[in-house]
């Protein structure tokens, strides 16, 4: 029988897991050029797919991570009757959905989202590459 303490044990490997699957997920956002709104809707949308707990529907007051859990109970109940323990799965998607939109919309309104580097027109790569050339070496160790 499991213990509490491995209970958690459990919960604190996944969300360290989480958090690194949650920075490649924003790794994955390469291929967008500004980071505005959308790619703000897209990282509230991989927080909520990672971090999002659903209750075990065979387990009494115990938690999974969601995606663990949806991709278990397909495998497990298959998808005719899988489906109806979805819906209460997707209960708990829907409100991490929209605490993330608010969270987000009120990021975005607020002004708290980095702002878009702009670059000069005039800085080509020969002038960044012999500006980087007029720099000083650095002599021992900077951080001591």
């Amino acid at each position: 029988m499991e213990s509490v303490s491995d209970y958690y044990l459990f919960w604190g490997i996944y969300l360290v897991a989480a958090v690194a699957g949650f920075w490649c997920w924003g790794r994955m956002a390469f291929w967008v050029s500004q980071r505005g709104i959308f790619y703000h809707l897209y990282s509230a949308l991989g927080a909520v797919l990672i971090f999002t707990p659903v209750a075990v529907p065979d387990a009494s007051g115990a938690l999974a991570p969601g995606f663990i859990a949806v991709a278990f109970t397909l495998i497990s109940q298959g998808m005719g009757s899988g489906v109806s323990a979805l819906a209460e799965f997707a209960l708990w998607y829907g409100v991490a959905s929209i605490i993330a939109l608010v969270v987000t919309t009120i990021g975005l309104v607020a002004g708290l989202t980095p702002a878009v580097a702009v670059e000069d027109s005039e800085n080509t790569p020969s002038q960044a590459k012999s500006s980087v050339s007029r720099q000083k070496h650095v002599k021992g160790n900077p951080f001591a």
